[in-house]
């Protein structure tokens, strides 16, 4: 998910997702509310059947990394992620240019939130490399990358799961064993955070501390 590793040109995006097969067979949304009863039924089949295919093919065209593109803010397809273009095929699609479009937005959307996290982890990386037993270091880092999550993702829906996400990419590029990673974020994040709603600051506070003493083992 190393965006340094994938080249992408938002510029381009457009033309290559007109290009992919699914593009040519865009199925059109049913006029009216997505919480009509055919609007929503046809969300659930015709339109999440196109949109795993549409991913199938982004992916297969960039890469792992653009799997992400359909991880919307709230109940969305994959709730609790930071794209905003995006929630699911009854909210997102209409006539098949505009369904395109959306896609195209949600993809730049996504790459552009990793190429964000890569240069915040950047400002932490050096300090923790040069002395990862400090455990001031380690939470000035959660501090700062819960912040940004709960501001991306709003704190709607199931966000938990994207904050662990954000942890555990950043406990890779720090060096810490992948087997390390869940028993850290368990011990820090797990059971603290609420589904819809934001936390407070004494609580995001709290998980802070607890990260930088679980990073080194404190």
């Amino acid at each position: 998910m190393n965006p340094t590793l994938e080249p992408f040109d938002p510029d381009t995006t457009p033309a290559v997702i007109r290009s992919l097969p699914p593009a040519a067979a865009v199925p059109t949304r049913p006029p009216g509310r997505s919480g009509r009863p055919e609007v929503h039924r046809w969300g659930q089949q015709q339109g999440t059947r196109w949109a795993d295919e549409m991913s199938f093919a982004i992916v297969g065209h960039y890469g792992h990394w653009a799997s992400g593109w359909r991880w919307g803010v709230g109940e969305a397809d994959f709730g609790g992620g930071p794209v905003h273009a995006w929630c699911c095929p009854a909210d997102s699609m209409g006539d098949p240019e505009q369904a395109l479009s959306v896609v195209t937005e949600a993809l730049v959307e996504w790459r552009g939130w990793l190429e964000e996290l890569s240069e915040r982890f950047d400002r932490f990386l050096p300090l923790l490399l040069a002395d990862p037993t400090d455990p001031a270091a380690w939470e000035r880092a959660a501090l700062h990358l819960l912040t940004v999550v709960v501001d991306r993702t709003c704190a709607d829906g199931d966000w938990e799961w994207h904050c662990r996400q954000v942890f555990g990419w950043f406990l890779g590029l720090a060096g810490l064993p992948s087997e390390r990673h869940k028993p850290l974020l368990d011990q820090s994040i797990d059971g603290r955070f609420d589904d819809f709603v934001t936390p407070s600051n004494l609580l995001i506070q709290d998980v802070a501390e607890r990260f930088g003493r679980a990073a080194t083992g404190q």
